[in-house]
């Protein structure tokens, strides 16, 4: 009994979440497909969303949120012209949230982050899409250690490495194609 009463406590909602998330978004990140790397974003950013809420984080949650709008209208491979109505409007919907659960730094990192993260979300192709996630990760990262984040700031790590290693692997792989 004394085992499950010191092991239950790290087994929290904030914990589990937490690593699901960070499992999630690191395998993001080594995905070739766009499509499939969305649906894995979306999947990472859904529990990351329920982890930012258990730490009291606002901003984060709600960005979360909006993110998950912008991947579901991002995805389709042909996007209808509600789809691209929809997701530029969580661009003044997201500096909405800024402004309304504004906290500072945190909130400005989150937020530009947020923008970056938006504009990798509707390119078409994987390399533009990766350079916006590694720059908008280093904005979440900041995010994350003033929020508290350890799970958050792990996923920057992981994701910035894991980006930046297949932004590597497509410009190799584009060097052999051309040669």
């Amino acid at each position: 009994m004394v085992f499950l009463t010191y092991f239950l406590p790290a087994l929290s909602l904030t914990t589990l979440t937490g690593l699901a998330g960070l499992a999630l978004g690191t395998a993001s990140t080594l995905i070739a497909d766009r499509r499939t790397c969305l649906l894995v974003q979306a999947a990472a950013c859904a529990l990351f969303a329920v982890h930012y809420a258990s730490l009291g984080a606002a901003t984060g949650t709600l960005m979360c949120a909006l993110g998950l709008m912008q991947m579901a209208t991002a995805f389709p491979e042909e996007r209808p012209r509600w789809a691209g109505l929809l997701f530029i409007a969580t661009l003044p919907a997201g500096l909405g949230v800024a402004a309304l659960t504004w906290q500072g730094a945190m909130t400005a990192l989150s937020a530009v982050g947020f923008i970056l993260g938006t504009a990798g979300r509707w390119q078409r192709t994987m390399v533009p899409m990766r350079t916006c996630y590694a720059t908008a990760t280093l904005f979440g990262a900041g995010h994350n250690v003033l929020a508290g984040s350890v799970f958050g700031l792990a996923a920057d790590a992981l994701a910035l490495s894991g980006h930046l290693w297949s932004l590597r692997r497509a410009r190799r792989h584009a060097a052999y194609a051309g040669a």
